[in-house]
């Protein structure tokens, strides 16, 4: 324990993943790099969100949990990552991304059989899906990230951010 944090008493979780939230490592960084420019090297430039989940399992030493289920796709120690991929003309221009939270089924989850009928009840139930994934991810897990990847691989640009998933 650094001199900087305070002894807690309680069951508070403490979230400590492998490195600071937002601040992937130089290394890990490398290693996304050196395993995206393989990819493109060898024809497998178009890079998708399993394939980005096994190079950042790679990346962080982690293991890439390649299920439908849930939303810990990457885990390592008592962290878990959502892992995305947004495809967009110029990566480091843009100001907004969009997410697809995917996996999240009103009808299943919620009888909602027809999600155009009532957009406003759609969007709770998809939010409610989703927080009750993230629930059950932290269940499981101390922390669980949302680790992002905008890519135009046509042109090699890439970045990776990280944030928390909440």
């Amino acid at each position: 324990m650094s001199s900087n944090e305070p002894r807690l008493r309680g069951s508070a979780r403490r979230r400590r993943g492998p490195y600071p939230l937002g601040q992937l490592p130089d290394a890990v960084m490398q290693m996304l790099g050196k395993q995206l420019v393989h990819r493109i090297a060898v024809g497998q430039g178009d890079i998708n969100g399993d394939d980005f989940g096994t190079i950042f399992a790679n990346a962080i030493g982690g293991i890439h949990r390649n299920s439908p289920l849930g939303i810990a796709d990457v885990v390592l120690d008592r962290c878990a990552w959502s892992v995305k991929t947004i495809k967009r003309p110029q990566p480091f221009t843009a100001t907004t991304v969009r997410l697809i939270s995917g996996r999240n089924s009103p009808n299943y989850s919620l009888g909602i059989s027809d999600p155009h009928d009532d957009t406003e009840q759609t969007g709770r139930a998809v939010l409610e899906v989703w927080n009750a994934r993230v629930d059950e991810a932290l269940a499981e897990h101390n922390e669980l990230r949302i680790v992002v990847m905008v890519r135009n691989l046509e042109s090699r640009e890439f970045l990776v951010f990280e944030e928390e998933a909440i």
